[in-house]
């Protein structure tokens, strides 16, 4: 298993005891000065500071275990912000309301679109776009997806 498998499986036990889902790792620089990101999630949107440093703890305990304390390593716990795409389909299904950008393939072609995310199912999503049409795409052509931010006065 390579460093980031190894990353993701025990980032995902430490997580299920949390009722909480990883989105996304990442492993950035060298092997003698590596940064390892790792962005989560909480069903019931409580990913707080507090539990972020819980999770980095275990995490850096359990990544000793398995022969990471001879490595110099730096861990980043967070949940991912708005600056990130969205990853698993409980991202979508807790953002539902929000207005999204969507990049997916259709025909071979690759689309761009902003509206109000009104669905999230395991299969599609449903976007209410600018012009009130509901439009349909499965979950398997989205490329890329961002939640806009809103700034209501």
């Amino acid at each position: 298993m390579d460093e980031l498998e190894l990353i993701k499986t025990i980032a995902g036990q430490v997580l299920q005891d949390h009722d909480m889902f990883l989105v996304d790792v990442e492993l950035k620089g060298s092997t003698g000065n590596s940064m390892i990101w790792i962005y989560i999630e909480s069903e019931n949107g409580n990913v707080s500071l507090d539990r972020c440093a819980e999770i980095s703890r275990e995490m850096n305990f359990l990544l000793d275990a398995e022969g990471w304390h001879d490595k110099k390593y730096t861990l980043n716990v967070s949940s991912p912000g708005l600056d990130r795409p969205l990853k698993d389909i409980r991202q979508y299904m807790s953002n539902t309301g929000r207005k999204a950008r969507v990049v997916y393939m259709k025909e071979g072609e690759q689309m761009r679109v902003e509206g109000k995310l009104t669905d999230a199912q395991p299969g599609k999503i449903t976007l209410l776009t600018e012009d009130k049409k509901e439009l349909e795409i499965p979950f398997s052509d989205i490329v890329e997806t961002h939640i806009l931010a809103s700034f209501k006065q």
